[in-house]
């Protein structure tokens, strides 16, 4: 695929996003302020929910992050190679994150999700390149090529969910579907504030949805009828809806499957933190490095108190 196009596509997009609300470091600290207080809930504290509440702000905020640096990045492969070398060295410690610290390594961390939203985001405004470039010149070449970017970005938001389902949820990527279309959605809505709480709130319900079908279909040795049987219970609307929805409270309370619908909250500071006079700098690399730092003092403290 031709690079060259996406390039200019991309340029076009900096010079809108030079309006949007750009990052800043407030948002960063925040997110590894409220990603470190989930990570004690979940490792020392299950049963107060209030520090989970608290960590639903974490990942929307990295999300939003995730699609500013990408527009705002002077080089895309060097951004790609960091989230790489992080994410591999967070594996290690990620691996036996879990209050029991059984290890688990095919849990992919964030930092594999962050990196295939990078792709996705990439594919995207070169799948709506080479779309543009067919309108203006009847190219099929371009034609085809568009279609295999979103047929690309289909198969990154797909493979991960169907892993998962097939290996009895021994692989998993870190938020999965619901992770990369936020950050899609992130990086579509970027000036258009409304829409995203919109597409939030969608994406919300889908998730617990989702996460429904997954949790509530049959499991299966075979793994066509796995399949077969995921697929099935994802038309089931009625009968998983009405699960979902009466579990713990679940829609009314935003417990249950519906816990993680919380998160909208992080729109409030990814959208007015901007307009605050404070400005607070950290090192670029700061929050690659506690990302993998803190996960291996908890997991030290687990095994030692």
């Amino acid at each position: 695929m031709d690079s060259a196009i996406v390039n200019t596509e991309l340029s076009k997009t900096k010079k809108v996003a030079a309006t949007a609300p750009y990052r800043d470091d407030m948002m960063k600290l925040l997110a590894m302020i409220t990603m470190l207080i989930d990570h004690i809930g979940y490792m020392f504290f299950p049963d107060y929910r209030i520090f989970r509440t608290i960590g639903r702000l974490a990942f929307p905020i990295f999300a939003y992050q995730l699609s500013v640096g990408y527009i705002k990045t002077s080089n895309l492969k060097k951004y790609a190679l960091r989230l790489l070398a992080f994410g591999l060295i967070s594996q290690i410690p990620y691996s036996f994150f879990s209050p029991d610290l059984k290890f688990a390594p095919f849990n992919l961390n964030i930092m594999f999700t962050l990196l295939t939203a990078l792709g996705i985001l990439y594919l995207y405004d070169m799948g709506i390149a080479k779309i543009k470039s067919f309108k203006s010149n009847n190219s099929y070449t371009d034609l085809f090529f568009g279609a295999a970017a979103f047929l690309g970005i289909l198969a990154a938001l797909v493979v991960p969910e169907l892993l998962e389902v097939l290996s009895n949820r021994k692989f998993r990527l870190e938020y999965g579907i619901y992770g990369l279309l936020m950050m899609l959605l992130f990086h579509i809505n970027r000036n258009r504030r409304a829409s995203m709480v919109i597409s939030y709130v969608f994406l919300s319900l889908f998730y617990s949805y989702f996460t429904g079908v997954k949790l509530l279909a049959p499991n299966s040795l075979d793994w066509t009828k796995k399949l077969k049987i995921t697929w099935t219970y994802l038309f089931r609307f009625d009968d998983v809806w009405k699960r979902i929805v009466h579990y713990r409270g679940g829609l009314a309370k935003l417990e249950g499957f519906f816990f993680q619908s919380r998160s909208i909250f992080a729109l409030i500071p990814i959208y007015t933190f901007g307009l605050l006079d404070v400005r607070i700098r950290l090192n670029k690399y700061i929050g690659y490095i506690f990302y993998p730092l803190h996960i291996t003092i908890l997991l030290l403290i687990a095994k030692f108190i």
